[in-house]
């Protein structure tokens, strides 16, 4: 009888422990790290084509010039982001440019390690993100960025 009770007890405290940890984790989960997170916003997106053909009772026609318009402002955006970046990378080099000049070389060094560091830790944040995704809307290919850009 007595190692009946010792059993029963032994299970019990090992279903407790149980709980306890997958309580543990899951409050960890969902309650401490949900003030840590972003609200996410529900996007507007665009109507599509297809929506706009059965919506506006498009032709053929019309839906193929529509596509047209569709590819030469795609392109015309696609420039447009190029100059933005390209004007954008050239800010930077002046704006690193001004500050190098008032640092010593000492400060130089750490001034570099610490963009080093940031562009690592947004390359990493980066990374995860596009690992986590669930939305194929949101594996668009974005804009190459050479590793070699001067800050």
């Amino acid at each position: 009888m007595k190692t009946k009770y010792k059993i029963l007890i032994a299970l019990t405290l090992l279903v407790v422990f149980g709980l306890g940890v997958a309580a543990g984790v899951l409050g960890e989960r969902y309650v401490v790290h949900k003030k840590y997170r972003r609200p996410t916003v529900e996007r507007q997106h665009a109507p599509t084509l297809d929506a706009w053909s059965k919506e506006l009772q498009l032709t053929p026609d019309q839906q193929a010039k529509i596509r047209e318009i569709f590819k030469k402002n795609e392109e015309r955006m696609k420039a447009y982001w190029s100059e933005g970046t390209n004007k954008l990378q050239q800010i930077r080099k002046t704006l690193k440019e001004e500050i190098d000049a008032l640092l010593t070389p000492e400060q130089k060094k750490k001034m570099e390690e610490i963009i080093r560091q940031h562009e690592e830790r947004r390359k990493n944040e980066s990374d995860r993100k596009s690992t986590n995704r669930n939305d194929p809307r949101d594996r668009r290919e974005q804009p190459k960025r050479s590793p070699d850009r001067e800050r």
